[in-house]
Order: structure tokens, then C-alpha cells, then sequence
């Protein structure tokens, strides 16, 4: 859901920031006041194209941004691009004057591409100006699974689809070594000998580093012991001698005061840590040695150890697992019929579960398809165009490893009687489009994923009186699946919003500037008025106003 957007030096809009919440919300103004330009805005941000043209006059950049929140889908988009994930969407995007941009998610530097797959997640554009969300490849087959309620068939079929695929690949990988087979083999086993030459151990080389670093360092580990063994024990002045002195004193102290008998006690406990801790000190000059030949040994293995790492780009441990992997490939292609003849097997088997889900999932489409299109030339009916037929069409396609299953979904749209289907986009007008688009959300709602943003711009084109209303009371119910943003220039769908923002051009220092901000009471009342009656507004159209807003709170 957009919860808020922010827009600056877009066409007439210099700088505004809207406040949004769940449930309908409508845009209205006078043509050229702003209204669609904030559908241009939520456009960007959904991964739309931009052009130098849409930037103010004078202003070096346009920048428009948005908060949404996010769902686990949007949030998994974020982790395979890297980006930060939280439970709200920070989306930013700029253009500047001479045509370059750039985007941003959470702050951080994005393609388009991504908010283009985030836009997909969570926006809708649905109107005359928009890119056809339905002339998508996948959305009718995506809206007919939905319907259908075959999410765990299709679910089913996509897994299939990917064990077939891994299987395919597999079958394709090893026909194709046939040919360098010997090849192949040989390298293999150079790789083989090479790596169990080395053989790389996990811990091996950390403790080999540490022995080298003692060994480079054995004179300067040999006087540093042999300081300390001074300074504690065996030098003039040591602190065991100073110890000694001040356990004696202690030993006088106490014979005349027994009290002092803690202080002789911890001057001995001392003196016991100090010829522990000598002795430490003496055991650890003594341990190194300087060794040339065990030092090149161990500079010799560490060598042959980054060798092995550079060449394989592994670590050890690594290696070893890329060690049983070219084994297994080695007996494989040793005995490469019978791996053949199973790999293929495999494939086979993986085919047939999956044309088994397809199969199941076709079946499921076949069914739904034709209550689907009724549904959704019921729900035309009511909006004026009761003479409309709408057909999804499924169109099989040739057997693959497909997620999507068997077929191929288009919507085929004959506006009136007598003329012939064809795909929505190429024969619908503008306002044909937002309403087939309506009564096709109307339909999905409830069974589609909610709690996306849906932007209905001009929906109400060609319409009016009680079609209208029923346009109103249609985005009304489909709000309460997902968030609903309308510009809308009819009355009667004003009034049925739970708020309603005004756009409004005024001038400036000589220029013209878009503001919007939000309606109620007396001045919701006097717009719808004003929508209803023109520039001179009668009482009548006042108390007609009123009766709308009375009626839509009922």
C-alpha cells in the first residue's frame, strides 16, 4: 500500500507531498489542474519511462518518491538485488533536464529494472495513459489461476517444471561430453592427481601460517622470553627477588601483629605466580629454534595450498568436495552408457511428473475459464457496456520445462454484436480499457493477492448518472481488498470515497503551479457541486452534493 507520495518539478507540479491510506481514494479538479499528472508520478516510481519532457520548465531534475509497504514478495525482490529490507519501501526516483537519471530503494543506488519488478508487486495502473497491465503475457493466465483457485496446481506444476528442467540439463550436459569424452577424462584426472597431491586440509593451513610466523620470528620470541625470564627471575633486581624481600617483611610484621598475616600470605601466593609465570617465559624461549628447512618446507606447502586455491577458486575444504564431485563425474564417464541410459531415465520420469501437474493444472484452467468470462461480462453489464463480450482464451503451447504449465492465456474482447475477438488492447478505447480493467479487479478481488496499490486514471470516461454510481460503488468494494486511487471527474464517484484530494492550478511570479490537497465538509460538499453543476454553482447542485455524500455514507 502507497502510504506516502512525494513530487517535485514534474511537469506543473513544483513540490507536494500527499498523505495516503487504505480504501478509496479520489482525485478531481478541472482538466489541466494536475490530476493525472500524479498517476505520471506513481508511473515513474513503478519503473515506467521517463523523459526529460516531464521536467518543470527551469528546474534542473524532477524527483519523485514514495513509501510503501512492503510484502514478503517485494521484500524478496529486495534480497536477490542486494538491497536493504524492512517492513516499509523507501523508492525514490530523478531525471534531470538533459535526460539522464537515476534510482534509489531504501537510499541505495537501483536499476530500473528493479523497481520495475517492485512496481509489479505493488502498484496497478489501470487507465487510458497506462501500459496495459493486462496485455501482459502473464496477467490473464495469472488472474484466471487466481480465480480458478489452482494456486497449489500451478505451485505444483512450476516445481515439476524446474526438477525437469535440472533433469533435461543434466541429460543435454552429458550427451554433449560424448564427444570429448577421452578429453574430458584426461583433464579429470590431471584435476584428480592434482588436488590429492596437494591434499588440502580444513585446519592445515591456519595452523601451517601460525608455525611460519613463529619460525620467522624465533629470535625476536627468544630475547622477548629471555627478558621476561630477567625481569621476573634470573635478572639483578628481579621481582622474585623484590618479592622475597617483601615477604619477609611481612613474615616480621606479622610476628608482631598477627592481623598482618594476609599481607605474608598473598606475598607468598606471588611469589608462586611469578616462578609460574618464569617458567612459562623460560619454556617459550626455549621451544623456538630458528630452522631454515622447515621454514622453506612450510613455505613450499603453503604455496602449493594458494596454487590450488587460485587455480580452483576453492578454499579446502572446498576442494575437497570439488574432489568427490570429479570423482563421481570420473566413474560416471568411465562407465558412460549405463550413465546415460540412467540419466535419461531420469529425465524421462521427471517429464512425465511433470506433464502429470501440467495436465492437472490445464484442467483446472479449462473449467474456470468459461465462469471466469462470465463473471467478468456480468460485472461489463453493469458498467454500460452490456453489449461486450470478453472471452479468455487458453492457447496450448509445444511440451517444455514451462512454470507456467501447457498453455497460454489471452483476453479477446468484441466490443459490440457483429465484430469480431481481439486481444483487449488492440480494440478497446481508453475508456473501455479502465472499465474492463475494473471489472476484471472486481472479479479477481478476494482470490488475487491484496494489498496493492491500484490507480484507476479516467475510469469514468463516457459515462455518467447511475452507471456511474455504479463505477463508484464497484471501486468502492475493491478497496476493501486493496488500496484504490481514482481521478475521476464524476460526482457520483467523488462522493462514494473514504477521502477526496483537489488538484488546482493557480500562477505564481508568472507561472502556473499545481497544488492538491485534501477535502472535507463544506469544502467537499462545494467541488462536488461544482462537479455536478459547472463554474456557477445553483443551490440545487449544493443540495444535490450533499444528498450524494449523505447517501454514499449510508
Amino acid at each position: 500500500m502507497l502510504r506516502r507520495l512525494t513530487v517535485k518539478n514534474l511537469a506543473i507540479v513544483e513540490d507536494l507531498t500527499l498523505e495516503l491510506s487504505e480504501g478509496l481514494t479520489v482525485i478531481t479538479g478541472e482538466t489541466g489542474a494536475g490530476k493525472s499528472i500524479l498517476v505520471d508520478a506513481v508511473t515513474l516510481l513503478a519503473g515506467g519511462r521517463g523523459s526529460s519532457e516531464l521536467v518543470r520548465d527551469g528546474a534542473e531534475r524532477l524527483l519523485v518518491a514514495a513509501e510503501f509497504d512492503a510484502d514478503g514478495g517485494a521484500r524478496a525482490i529486495l534480497e536477490e538485488a542486494g538491497l536493504p529490507v524492512s517492513s516499509t519501501i523507501l523508492v525514490r526516483r530523478e531525471l534531470s533536464a538533459d535526460g539522464r537519471g537515476r534510482a534509489f530503494v531504501e537510499d541505495e543506488p537501483a536499476s530500473v529494472r528493479t523497481l520495475a519488478k517492485l512496481g509489479e508487486r505493488l502498484v496497478a495502473i489501470q487507465g487510458q495513459n497506462s501500459e496495459l497491465e493486462l496485455a501482459d503475457r502473464h496477467a490473464a493466465l495469472d488472474l484466471l489461476d487466481a480465480f480458478a483457485g489452482a494456486g497449489s496446481q500451478r505451485e505444483a506444476t512450476a516445481e515439476s517444471a524446474r526438477v525437469w528442467g535440472a533433469a533435461n540439463d543434466a541429460l543435454e550436459s552429458l550427451e554433449q561430453s560424448r564427444r570429448d569424452r577421452a578429453a574430458r577424462l584426461d583433464a579429470i584426472g590431471f584435476q584428480i592427481r592434482e588436488i590429492e597431491e596437494a591434499a588440502p586440509d580444513a585446519k592445515e593451513e591456519e595452523e601451517l601460517s601460525a608455525e611460519r610466523g613463529r619460525l620467522l620470528h624465533a629470535d625476536r620470541i627468544r630475547r622477548a622470553g629471555q627478558a621476561a625470564l630477567e625481569a621476573l627471575s634470573e635478572g639483578e633486581g628481579s621481582a622474585a627477588d623484590r618479592l622475597g624481600e617483601a615477604a619477609r617483611a611481612f613474615a616480621e610484621l606479622a610476628s608482631i601483629d598477627p592481623r598482618e598475616r594476609s599481607g605474608l600470605e598473598e606475598a607468598e601466593e606471588l611469589k608462586r605466580r611469578i616462578a609460574d609465570l618464569a617458567a612459562v617465559a623460560r619454556d617459550g624461549a626455549a621451544r623456538v629454534e630458528s630452522d631454515p628447512d622447515r621454514l622453506t618446507a612450510i613455505e613450499s606447502r603453503l604455496e602449493k595450498l594458494a596454487r590450488l586455491k587460485r587455480k580452483y577458486k576453492v578454499s579446502p575444504s572446498e576442494a575437497l568436495e570439488l574432489l568427490e564431485k570429479l570423482r563421481a563425474e570420473r566413474a560416471e564417464l568411465s562407465n558412460f552408457e549405463d550413465a546415460l541410459e540412467r540419466r535419461r531415465a531420469e529425465e524421462a520420469r521427471a517429464r512425465d511428473a511433470y506433464l502429470a501437474a501440467a495436465r492437472v493444472l490445464s484442467a483446472r484452467r479449462k473449467a474456470g475459464a468459461p465462469r471466469f468470462s462470465a463473471a467478468i461480462e456480468k460485472e461489463l453489464a453493469g458498467l454500460a457496456m452490456e453489449k461486450a463480450k470478453l472471452r479468455v482464451a487458453l492457447t496450448p503451447v509445444e511440451e517444455s520445462p514451462r512454470a507456467a504449465g501447457l498453455e497460454t492465456a489471452v483476453f479477446l474482447f468484441a466490443p459490440n454484436p457483429g465484430e469480431a475477438e481481439k486481444p483487449l488492447e488492440k480494440i478497446a478505447s481508453g475508456g473501455e480499457l479502465s472499465r474492463l480493467q475494473l471489472a476484471i479487479r472486481c472479479v479477481a478481488a478476494g482470490k488475487t493477492r491484496g494489498g496493492r496499490t491500484l490507480v484507476f486514471d479516467e475510469v469514468d470516461a463516457g459515462i455518467g448518472g447511475a452507471t456511474a454510481e455504479v463505477v463508484g460503488r464497484k471501486l468502492r468494494l475493491l478497496a476493501r481488498h486493496d488500496q484504490v486511487l481514482c481521478v475521476t471527474h464524476v460526482p457520483q464517484i467523488a462522493a462514494l470515497a473514504a477521502r477526496h484530494f483537489q488538484a488546482e492550478k493557480h500562477e505564481r511570479g508568472g507561472r502556473t503551479i499545481a497544488a492538491v490537497w485534501e477535502l472535507s465538509g463544506k469544502d467537499r460538499i462545494a467541488e462536488i457541486a461544482r462537479m455536478l453543476a459547472g463554474e456557477k454553482v445553483p443551490e440545487t447542485a449544493v443540495k444535490h452534493a450533499k444528498a450524494l455524500l449523505e447517501a454514499a455514507g449510508e
